[in-house]
């Protein structure tokens, strides 16, 4: 794990949020509803890749196209909200860990239950 400065950390939480927000209000596909950001990593200062994951099974390519198609609304939106800094540039991808763990979480569950 890698050490973030805190005012980094408060960045990514502050960009995370707010996008949430942003998806949730202007995301009209049907397809896209629902979708999670699982993280945020920023590499340097000028991009960020945001992680996302979608519990129902589609078309990964197409929904992190749409998602690419709708970033520049996105970071002129947190431009808006976040007037002072400097915004980096974001790109989406799609979390597969994230479906890693659920399987991960589930077999320890069976374990228990067996015990």
């Amino acid at each position: 794990m890698q050490n973030i400065p805190a005012s980094q950390q408060r960045l990514l939480s502050d960009i995370k949020r707010l996008l949430s927000t942003l998806m949730l209000r202007d995301i009209a596909d049907p397809r896209l509803a629902g979708l999670t950001i699982t993280r945020l990593e920023a590499s340097g200062r000028q991009l960020v890749t945001v992680w996302i994951y979608h519990v129902e099974e589609g078309d990964r390519k197409a929904c992190i196209a749409a998602l690419e198609r709708m970033a520049p609304h996105f970071e002129h939106e947190l431009r808006r909200a976040m007037p002072k800094r400097r915004l980096p540039k974001l790109r989406f991808r799609w979390d597969d860990a994230f479906e890693k763990s659920g399987d991960v979480l589930m077999m320890l569950r069976d374990l228990d239950r067996s015990a």
